[in-house]
């Protein structure tokens, strides 16, 4: 197949940008990326998949949504015990059409890969195979896990610990590109940090990478005095990074893992050098966007991180599970991209690229998206399911969930 003619932005940490170009894709990968018109001349009996001038870009991961929350829009949940209720109340059938709609929100975002945090205690043992059933149908990538609450008893603790850990080794025995499994931990106090990665690490060992979500009432500037990790673990992903002390990020940062925080404004409680990528958390299934306060006054540090977190770190962390090369437009990459209708009336260089995307490139039609080199969204229309039965049985499971 050949995607083109289109404006390629290649991805990486230092992007090109390439005119009048076209992307060769065989099978799962990224063939050839050339001038338009050469590729199509020398492969004349390859499909073409019409990109009309628009801007082609990998496609974005979100490393971390919690996406069974789908149906609680509308509801206006706000505290702990909210949320606990409403994980209490979801069905299997309800996390199948709630994930559904979450992914399926994505792919109109161009979001190829997502990191899913799950918790659902009324199905705790039948919950994630409704998570990766849905993902397996709408032909995302994803990495899930059942997180284990600092607030649980210790017996239900263990037991959302082991179940997320047999969820991913049997996902790893079936070698699916696009399913991956993670053990998850939800820590609401420092104490709880050691805790829960005590806890986890003795499940996961290097087997299993954790998910880890702060849900700490702490201030950047709170000391840290606990412990590293043994270096032998697996690196972690640890969301709402922008909540925990300094002195725990520079632990993290210092022994390999990876950070997240949601919002577009996420970077300004962490230092400069922090490499972050970006979650949804419960919101939409979408990349995050300068608003007013945090745009137009921005450094160009700022500016590159802003890059740096939608197109490189959380590819970066999602490389190992998913595929080298993914977050790239170049020959051996997994063929996961989106095509943007951009049409920018000023010049769209290297030099320039980065402040395209901080002036709004991304608020621009989501009009292509494909995974592994499938299409899923073409010219606007979901290619995989039934885009008006989702909606709908989404909202018969949200009328029972919110009784």
């Amino acid at each position: 197949m050949i995607i083109g003619p289109c404006v390629v932005v290649t991805g990486g940490p230092e992007p090109a940008v390439i005119e009048d170009a076209a992307v060769r894709v065989i099978g799962a990968h990224i063939a050839q990326v050339g001038p338009a018109g050469s590729l199509a001349a020398a492969n004349p009996d390859d499909t073409l998949w019409p990109a009309r001038g628009r801007v082609l870009l990998p496609g974005l991961v979100n490393t971390h949504a919690h996406l069974a929350r789908h149906l609680a829009r509308g509801l206006g949940l706000r505290s702990a015990a909210d949320w606990r209720r409403y994980d209490a109340a979801l069905s299997p059938e309800d996390v199948y059409w709630a994930v559904t709609a979450g992914l399926l929100e994505g792919v109109r975002h161009g979001v190829t890969t997502v990191c899913d945090f799950h918790r659902s205690s009324a199905c705790l043992d039948r919950a994630l195979p409704e998570v990766v059933a849905a993902a397996g149908k709408v032909g995302v990538r994803i990495a899930t896990c059942y997180g284990a609450d600092e607030d649980d008893p210790p017996a239900e603790r263990r037991a959302a610990l082991e179940e997320s850990a047999g969820f991913a080794r049997d996902l790893a025995r079936k070698r699916s590109g696009r399913l991956h499994g993670l053990v998850g931990a939800r820590a609401t106090s420092l104490a709880g940090v050691e805790t829960l990665m005590r806890e986890s690490l003795d499940i996961a060992g290097e087997a299993h990478a954790v998910h880890v979500e702060l849900a700490l009432d702490t201030t950047p500037a709170e000391r840290w005095a606990g412990g590293i990790w043994p270096p032998g673990a697996s690196p972690a992903l640890w969301a709402h990074a922008d909540r925990a002390p300094r002195g725990l990020v520079g632990a993290l940062q210092g022994r390999g893992d990876a950070l997240t925080a949601t919002g577009a404004g996420a970077l300004s409680a962490l230092p400069r050098e922090t490499e972050l990528g970006w979650g949804s958390d419960a919101g939409a299934n979408a990349p995050p966007v300068p608003d007013a306060l945090h745009g137009w006054n921005a450094d160009r540090r700022a500016i590159e991180s802003h890059y740096l977190r939608l197109f490189v770190n959380g590819a970066r962390w999602a490389a190992p599970h998913f595929g080298q090369g993914l977050g790239t437009i170049a020959p051996g990459a997994p063929a996961d991209l989106m095509l943007v209708d951009y049409r920018p009336a000023t010049e769209f260089t290297p030099e320039t690229v980065l402040d395209h995307l901080w002036a709004g490139m991304l608020r621009a039609p989501v009009s292509g998206t494909m995974v592994s080199g499938e299409i899923l969204l073409d010219n606007g229309h979901i290619v995989p399911v039934d885009e008006r039965e989702v909606a709908a049985r989404a909202r018969e499971c949200a009328r029972r969930v919110w009784r």
